[in-house]
């Protein structure tokens, strides 16, 4: 009963994934019956134009020729249930998780306030590793061609996050207020791209995209 309530748990926790792969195999099982060719039927036609002209009798097709049969509905089911089995088997053996990349997610999404248009930047980092990950101070950069300005960020809205440890599948989201800097900071204003950096603290460091300030549309 317990391995029961387990199987019927991990059914329901992984249901979307599930859903997606029996939606495939039903797509190509129908892709498959679209593709067969169609049925012919053989006709015989006599004209009887010429009296004069002694007919011949024509040869009888086969009774018995063969047509191309559809893919059996079997197979397609064998085939959704065996790929079911094998995610299933993978999830609860840990197989899934050597096959999926163990990565470090740092990504920043660039915002405009609707109020003030100040620009803020929201940062996300997600542990998906299978170790504890410890994350230092996080760095906003500027550039204005091959120059480039770096301030190290202390603080977030008056709290100190950092150091930051993740276990894994864990993650954490942050607000930056990066217009404070152009704000605060002498010509600064003339550096139009930015990025952020943090780094691990066993020394690998992870950066974003260079994003133009002038390209933030989004308003939050």
């Amino acid at each position: 009963m317990k391995q029961l309530n387990e199987f019927l748990a991990f059914l329901k926790k992984n249901r979307v994934i599930i859903y997606v792969i029996l939606g495939l195999a039903l797509t190509m099982q129908i892709c498959s019956r679209g593709a067969l060719p169609p049925v012919s039927k053989d006709t015989q036609t006599i004209e009887n134009n010429t009296p004069d002209i002694t007919q011949t009798p024509l040869s009888e097709a086969p009774a018995n020729r063969e047509q191309p049969s559809p893919q059996s509905d079997y197979t397609s089911l064998l085939l959704m249930a065996i790929i079911v089995l094998t995610f299933v088997l993978a999830k609860r053996y840990g197989y899934l998780k050597k096959i999926i990349p163990q990565v470090v997610v740092f990504r920043v999404k660039h915002y405009k306030q609707k109020s003030n248009g100040r620009l803020v930047l929201k940062i996300i980092l997600i542990n998906h590793t299978q170790r504890d990950i410890s994350f230092m101070t996080p760095s906003i950069l500027f550039f204005k061609g091959n120059e480039k300005r770096e301030f190290t960020i202390k603080n977030i809205g008056g709290y100190n996050y950092f150091p930051l440890t993740l276990m894994p599948g864990t993650g954490q989201k942050l607000t930056i207020d990066a217009q404070k800097f152009y704000d605060q900071v002498d010509g600064l204003e003339q550096y139009k791209t930015i990025c952020m950096k943090i780094c691990s603290t066993s020394g690998k460091s992870y950066q974003s995209i260079k994003w133009p300030v002038y390209l933030t549309f989004l308003r939050h």
